[in-house]
């Protein structure tokens, strides 16, 4: 963090074992309330030298502002979503147009859920790709942090993936409708790319 100048976040470690054995990290909060958590099965997983190259991802989300155009983004998506509710629920040029002679509100719910879940797959198709890239993005801010990070952040994924018991060859299709994490091989060839580029003199 002093490295890249980053200061003011707080890093806490989450009790995540007494739910499940799923190992995560997230940064979260925007300003002086910014947080980067650890879930506690993270800990004995990797390396502390792995653990400060996952905190450096982390802290590429932060400096690349994922958090806060993702938070602007829900906002604005469930503005939307309760305006098209309303719609739903009053209009009768909407219910005329499912048979319904006059508006009700217990048919308006099940319309709305019936036609939102198509729209709100449709949304989530690019936001899942943007949400991908971000993933790269934040990798790439990690690599850039310091020439060891590469190799120690391949090495963290390897075995976050392998502890969650993640599909390592999924379907292209399947992953790029619903994935949020790029798969591990694409993201591996991605890190060592960067890594060759940014720091060649110590290639992975």
């Amino acid at each position: 963090a002093d490295r890249l100048g980053y200061h003011g976040a707080s890093i806490f470690v989450i009790d995540g074992s007494s739910r499940s054995e799923h190992s995560n990290a997230f940064c979260t909060g925007f300003g002086r309330f910014r947080r980067i958590c650890l879930f506690d099965t993270l800990l004995p997983l990797m390396s502390e030298d792995e653990i400060v190259a996952v905190l450096g991802h982390e802290i590429g989300h932060d400096r690349l502002f994922h958090v806060h155009t993702r938070l602007v983004f829900g906002i604005f998506y469930s503005f939307l979503m309760l305006y098209a509710l309303g719609k739903f629920l009053t209009s009768r040029s909407i219910g005329s147009a499912f048979f319904v002679a006059h508006p009700s509100t217990y048919v308006g719910i099940v319309l709305f859920s019936c036609v939102w879940s198509i729209v709100d797959f449709v949304v989530n198709i690019p936001l899942t790709v943007q949400t991908r890239s971000n993933e790269f993005a934040a990798d790439r801010y990690s690599v850039n942090a310091d020439p060891s990070y590469g190799p120690l952040l391949s090495s963290a994924l390897k075995k976050l993936m392998k502890k969650s018991k993640s599909n390592l060859t999924p379907h292209p299709f399947h992953a790029f409708l619903t994935y949020s994490h790029p798969p591990l091989d694409g993201r591996l060839q991605a890190i060592r790319a960067h890594h060759n580029k940014t720091h060649p003199q110590s290639p992975m």
